[in-house]
């Protein structure tokens, strides 16, 4: 994470981080290029394995890269990674970390994308999905099972707005070496950090808040 603005206040962070100071620009400009410039330093950090070295935008751009810094800072994260969408973030989260034969437990309440994702998309490439009642811990432990590899809540539900307990949650998966994962929407970097409760991982759709006027995807 860019610790440039890390020790900073909210409103700060909000402003300044992720921003990078190019040709002397207050804020970062605007980068019409799918492709960037091999040079000899831009290669040796690539080589090096630096997860920040644009190359070709459809996996890192320079503006691209300001806004997972900003929203990693707010989050009190040590990094970031932009998606084209909440959904692709949830999908590409998801797929990554789960295989054929594995189990996850999730919100029966959640947003409705996510919910048709985990009853309908996720069964076909052999993945389990256990829908519990997420303000209710003893309902999610109750359905693990041996081959369980997520614990996923939403810290306000979309769109019947039911709160969970992140501090119970992130216990639960703890005690049973289980990653958590939080969708973040509702409740905004302002007023909650999850990571702070120990999730292991926060998804933000930037439709909503982040974005503020329904017209960010």
């Amino acid at each position: 994470m860019n610790e440039k603005h890390s020790d900073k206040e909210f409103a700060t962070r909000a402003v300044w981080s992720g921003t990078q100071n190019i040709e002397g620009a207050a804020v970062t400009p605007i980068f019409n290029t799918a492709t960037y410039q091999l040079t000899d330093e831009r290669y040796a950090g690539w080589a090096a394995g630096a997860q920040h070295t644009a190359l070709y935008s459809r996996l890192s751009s320079i503006n691209s890269e300001g806004v997972a810094m900003k929203v990693a800072q707010l989050e009190g994260a040590e990094d970031g990674e932009v998606f084209a969408s909440g959904m692709s973030a949830i999908s590409t989260t998801l797929m990554s970390l789960l295989s054929r034969g594995d189990h996850m437990v999730a919100s029966a309440d959640c947003y409705g994308g996510s919910y048709g994702l985990m009853t309908e998309d996720l069964p076909r490439f052999g993945i389990e999905v256990t829908m519990a009642d997420m303000r209710d811990p003893a309902s999610y432990e109750a359905a693990i099972q041996e081959n369980t590899k997520i614990l996923y809540v939403e810290t306000i539900t979309n769109p019947v707005i039911k709160v969970c307990d992140l501090e119970a949650m992130a216990s639960l998966a703890k005690k049973h070496d289980l990653i958590c994962i939080v969708d973040n929407t509702f409740a905004t970097p302002w007023a909650c950090n999850p990571i702070d409760y120990g999730f292991d991982l926060v998804i933000h759709s930037g439709t909503k808040y982040l974005g503020g006027h329904s017209d960010l995807i």
